[in-house]
């Protein structure tokens, strides 16, 4: 969580005057989360737990075949927690004048180390998945379309629109009702705060 998450709410945080400066000066900027499918698979909502000092040990280390376990569930919640975030923004910055865009995106089923890193470590239960995943540079298509793309607004979610959202070209699609929860944006926004001090939208 502290990587996934943690450390770019503290970059959005500390660069978030110079976004504003940016968008005033060029009639927006933005900032891109990058989530996953694995947004929809915790096993309850984003929990608190997930977000504060538990040595990184949070449901032990545990692995299963369906991405199941500890240290998948711990995955899955930063993945929901990098979608919750976006809205949770994206709530603070309509609630003002600000140019600041919110967004987040998927890349689908990508061909990337780090499943090969995963694997290695005994997190991924098997590649044999990776023979439909389409290329890295495809999977990077819905992020490039939320960096650069026209026409989109600020709480857009984007991913592949084939194959189960897992590949294909990018497609604006409606979260879950898991990722679109106000308690979690409230919850994720203090508990984010707690770690690295206020974060107030002000234009």
């Amino acid at each position: 969580m502290q990587t996934n998450h943690i450390s770019h709410f503290l970059l959005t945080k500390e660069l978030f005057p110079l976004l504003e400066l940016a968008g005033k000066l060029r009639g927006e900027a933005r900032v891109v989360n990058h989530s996953s499918a694995f947004r929809k698979l915790p096993s309850k909502k984003l929990d608190a737990a997930y977000l504060g000092k538990n040595g990184g040990s949070l449901g032990g280390n545990g692995n299963s075949l369906f991405m199941g376990g500890g240290r998948w569930q711990r995955y899955h919640q930063t993945k929901l927690a990098n979608a919750v975030f976006t809205l949770g923004m994206d709530d603070r910055v309509r609630a003002t004048s600000s140019k600041v865009k919110c967004l987040c995106a998927a890349p689908g089923l990508a061909s990337t180390n780090l499943h090969v890193t995963a694997a290695q470590q005994d997190g991924w239960p098997g590649l044999w998945i990776m023979k439909y995943a389409q290329s890295s540079e495809d999977g990077a298509m819905p992020l490039l379309h939320c960096c650069a793309g026209a026409g989109v607004e600020s709480g857009d979610f984007w991913e592949p629109r084939g194959m189960a959202t897992l590949t294909g070209l990018p497609k604006k699609i409606q979260l879950e009702s898991i990722c679109t929860n106000l308690e979690s944006r409230k919850m994720l926004w203090t508990e984010s705060e707690a770690a690295c001090g206020e974060f107030t939208i002000v234009t």
